[in-house]
């Protein structure tokens, strides 16, 4: 199983991303939108006559015309309806040191009008805790926007917008979609969008129901195993944004990017707008929350090779890894080994598909389960209860004295609220002329990378290692080259 663990990408210069994260950008502080951009080219130069006639254009190069029309008028016709969100955090305390100043977190993404009261659907990690919630339109003008519900789970989101009517996007139904289907991503990458004008790029649907691996998200207790994955290059701050299909119709909702170290363009994700996920939608615009079924099992995919060779079988559905304490299965009499092959009657195709049926069912249903057990088919009828809420998991408690600075744990909510690694370290105090000090360290800075790579125990191994220069990557994009200390003289 691919390891995972989050990385922001926040502040240019960009720093480099690996693994999986979720495209959501992270500044620490930041300054409002930004305003200006430089631009990447030189106006072209004049024509000259010896450069002799312009070409026309043949057939191949016509079509080319013709594919970049029709891009340029389906972006104009959209673009009205993407909007870049700045959600402001201000976490206090962040180690429980009441000398560590208070700073102000900003997470950029975006969003897409879906009614025209000015309804917008996005990620729920962009607005997660927000303190304030703004949103740029597409004409530049900033309002603050107002939170109506939102799904941790589903990662989905609505906010809303008041001060007249919006244009709004129509909502596919992405059970149609299929693979190589054109697609167009907006958003607001690195927060560069922040003048309202949606950064676009383009590409494939790369497959459908894409399972992301099962620990990301697992923390924030996520689910994204049923996923879009596009071409589409985006980046972090995209999160939110719409992918869109050639007639302009919202297919999912960009979400997470599998991103590589030597700078190439990763691999991008959504939450498809499906029959589930349009049911979330509808009761996310009534303000209603979302309750999801439980069970009380971990499950496993059927092991390659059958348990049982008189089964023909005995290949289908999901194996009951364990069986919680407590629990509805625990009480119905579900144990471990049991091979779950249908709910309600319909079939446990994959983990993924079982997840998510019992999900979709809800707490206090009564769910009908098929199953075997030493080759015998058996039913149990199981009332569900609602799931437990996601909470942060607590980390050990660290004290690390380094270089003249002093680091420390940071709180759970705090880490799940400005969505940073497990084992961030915040800087809580730095003493005066220390190689901390004269790096650039400052009390409320937070560590999420050693010399490149993300914090573990075995990293802390670095922090007393005195004969190098040490790299720390704080969570504001930015990197600090801590020296090592002077040697010191015998007197």
């Amino acid at each position: 199983m691919l390891s995972v663990f989050r990385e922001f990408a926040l502040r240019l210069p960009v720093a480099r991303l690996s693994a999986l994260s979720l495209v959501l950008s992270l500044t620490h502080p930041s300054p409002a939108f930004p305003q200006t951009t430089q631009p990447t080219s030189a106006p072209s130069a004049p024509r000259s006559a010896e450069a002799g006639p312009e070409l026309s254009l043949d057939g191949g190069a016509r079509i080319l015309q013709q594919v970049q029309d029709a891009i340029v008028k389906l972006v104009r016709r959209v673009d009205p309806c993407v909007v870049t969100i700045q959600a402001d955090r201000m976490p206090s305390n962040l180690g429980g040191d009441e000398d560590v100043p208070a700073r102000t977190w900003m997470s950029t993404g975006a969003g897409v009008i879906i009614r025209r009261d000015g309804m917008i659907l996005t990620s729920q990690h962009v607005i997660d805790r927000a303190s304030a919630i703004y949103v740029v339109l597409h004409d530049g003008r900033t309002v603050q926007a107002i939170p109506i519900a939102e799904d941790r789970r589903a990662d989905l989101a609505v906010i809303r917008i008041t001060g007249g009517e919006y244009q709004a996007a129509q909502l596919a139904e992405s059970d149609s979609v299929k693979r190589g289907n054109i697609v167009v991503a907006l958003g607001n990458p690195l927060g560069l969008a922040g003048d309202g004008q949606a950064a676009v790029s383009h590409g494939v649907i790369s497959a459908i129901g894409r399972p992301l691996p099962e620990n990301f998200g697992r923390d924030e207790d996520r689910y994204y195993g049923d996923m879009i994955q596009t071409t589409a290059p985006i980046s972090p701050g995209n999160s939110g944004g719409p992918l869109i299909d050639i007639h302009g119709c919202v297919v999912g909702i960009i979400t997470a990017v599998s991103t590589r170290s030597d700078g190439h363009e990763g691999i991008g994700f959504a939450v498809p707008i499906n029959r589930h996920t349009r049911a979330i939608v509808d009761r996310l615009l009534r303000g209603q929350p979302i309750e999801y079924g439980y069970l009380g099992v971990e499950v496993e995919p059927v092991p390659s090779s059958p348990r049982s060779s008189g089964d023909s079988t005995s290949r289908d559905g999901v194996v009951v890894n364990s069986v919680f304490p407590g629990g509805p299965a625990e009480r119905a009499g579900l144990r471990g080994g049991d091979r779950i092959v249908t709910v309600n009657g319909e079939p446990a195709r994959s983990v993924e598909n079982f997840v998510r049926i019992i999900g979709a069912l809800g707490p206090q249903h009564v769910a009908s389960i098929r199953f075997v057990r030493a080759e015998k088919k058996r039913t149990a009828n199981v009332t569900l209860t609602r799931r437990p809420s996601g909470e942060p998991k607590a980390m050990p408690e660290v004290r690390l004295s380094f270089r003249g600075a002093e680091l420390g744990t940071v709180k759970p909510a705090t880490r799940l609220m400005a969505n940073l690694p497990e084992n961030a370290l915040l800087v809580m105090r730095v003493d005066g002329d220390s190689p901390a000090d004269r790096a650039g360290l400052t009390p409320g800075d937070i560590v999420v990378r050693v010399d490149g790579n993300s914090i573990s125990q075995s990293s802390f191994e670095a922090f007393s290692d005195q004969g190098r220069e040490i790299v720390l990557g704080l969570a504001n994009g930015g990197s600090i080259i801590v020296k090592q200390p002077p040697a010191a003289h015998p007197q």
